[in-house]
């Protein structure tokens, strides 16, 4: 296979070259060419620059505001970031949910998540793994049941990686139902700040560094359109999600 790069992707590997030389705020840049971490406002702050440019989701369809590069360009793009030392912006809206609603959201819930996902105006943190559900996620016990137009939740998740500074949530959770364990799990979104009975607790890691969290639902309130798939399309809808975070 013939790996060279054609002169048009040369090109294009000096255009975002030179465009993070000039774009990135001056405080990024110095920690960057430091080599320090940064904290989740500065990359915050840079997934918005990168927004403006239109290039925060170069994966996306352009129709949903993605870029239309090919593999190559994506691949080139992605190389000269790690090169730069650019903050790593969050991949649970970007990489994972947003991917999902456009695969299998409703138009409703594409015009209301995925501009606010693109921008980086509303972070998300994924609620898979419970403390009895991690390894075997199927065994998962939070559990969300149906009132009117709602589904009420009760329950605990884990290992919840920034939940503290995220806005909204992807739940698998338990419904009522027949079949097997994985037929009775549903896809929900939920507004983390914003709903009653939702408490977000960090907690150390060895290391020091509070990146997880417990995530608590106590007759929590999240209306069914924030379902995505069918009732009980739970499981196929997280495969799903971690297909697009696994590529």
């Amino acid at each position: 296979m013939d790996m060279t790069l054609t002169p048009e992707h040369e090109a294009f590997r000096e255009e975002v070259r030179a465009w993070l030389r000039d774009a990135m705020p001056p405080k990024i840049k110095k920690k960057a060419e430091a080599w320090e971490d940064f904290d989740p406002e500065e990359s915050q702050q840079w997934h918005r620059v990168l927004a403006e440019k239109g290039w925060a989701a170069p994966h996306w369809p352009e129709e949903y505001g993605g870029t239309g590069w090919d593999a190559t360009r994506r691949f080139i793009f992605q190389e000269e970031m790690v090169k730069a030392n650019a903050p790593t912006l969050s991949p649970f809206g970007l990489a994972m949910v947003g991917p999902l609603i456009i695969q299998f959201g409703t138009e409703e819930q594409k015009e209301r998540f995925l501009p606010k996902i693109l921008s980086g105006e509303e972070l998300w943190c994924q609620g898979y793994s419970e403390p009895n559900a991690g390894s075997d996620l199927a065994s998962l016990q939070l559990k969300a049941e149906r009132d009117g137009d709602e589904y009420v939740l009760n329950g605990q998740k884990t290992w919840t990686s920034a939940a503290q500074y995220a806005d909204w949530i992807v739940l698998l959770v338990r419904t009522i139902g027949d079949g097997n364990k994985q037929e009775r799990i549903t896809f929900l979104l939920a507004d983390v700040k914003n709903t009653p009975g939702v408490t977000v607790k960090p907690f150390l890691t060895l290391g020091g560094t509070p990146a997880f969290c417990d995530t608590y639902f106590e007759n929590a309130r999240v209306p069914q359109e924030n379902r995505v798939g069918p009732e009980g399309g739970g499981w196929g809808m997280a495969k799903a999600l971690l297909g697009h975070e696994r590529t």
